[in-house]
């Protein structure tokens, strides 16, 4: 259905860097705040919340999502081979929280709807994006995940943003 290999490049240095330095640096990145919601080949459902969202390629239409290995979501993106990027409105620090958790059933308490690709679509965001998965490529304690556009829908809105382990508006 899809990729699963990366070339390396170059060698790697060996290097010790603190975990707490890095994520402190990392924190100081400000970045938008994105819930990816999965459905499995059973219509099991499941979302996390995630910054690691990137605009990859205009031709074609690509997105790459960055979901740690330990994920509850990760094995259903992997059994349906599609996600859905649902781009947080500045009204959503809540969600991005319960979404953050390690709860089984996240959408329980979260107003959302189905789409026509069998995935949720949480009320009130800003944008949308359906995506098929296209390729999965290992990434340190992550997998990084390129899905090919299918759909996008853009409600409007100011964005959910997270900047030094806060949440922030943009306008």
């Amino acid at each position: 259905m899809y990729a699963s290999t990366a070339t390396p490049v170059g060698t790697r240095a060996t290097v010790t860097i603190e975990p707490a330095l890095y994520k402190e640096v990392a924190s100081h990145w400000p970045s938008g705040v994105a819930v990816i919601t999965a459905a499995d080949n059973d219509g099991k459902l499941n979302g996390l919340t995630m910054s690691a969202v990137i605009a990859l390629s205009l031709s074609p239409m690509q997105f790459l999502i960055s979901v740690d290995k330990r994920s509850l979501t990760l094995p259903i993106i992997k059994d349906g081979g599609r996600f859905c990027i649902n781009f947080l409105s500045s009204s959503q620090a809540d969600i991005a929280m319960q979404f953050a958790s390690k709860s089984t059933d996240k959408l329980a308490s979260v107003k959302h709807r189905i789409s026509q690709w069998g995935l949720p679509i949480i009320d009130g965001v800003v944008a949308s994006i359906t995506c098929d998965v296209h390729s999965i490529m290992p990434g340190g304690d992550h997998e990084l995940i390129v899905g090919d556009v299918l759909d996008i829908e853009h409600f409007g809105g100011e964005a959910l943003v997270h900047f030094k382990r806060a949440f922030h508006t943009i306008p």
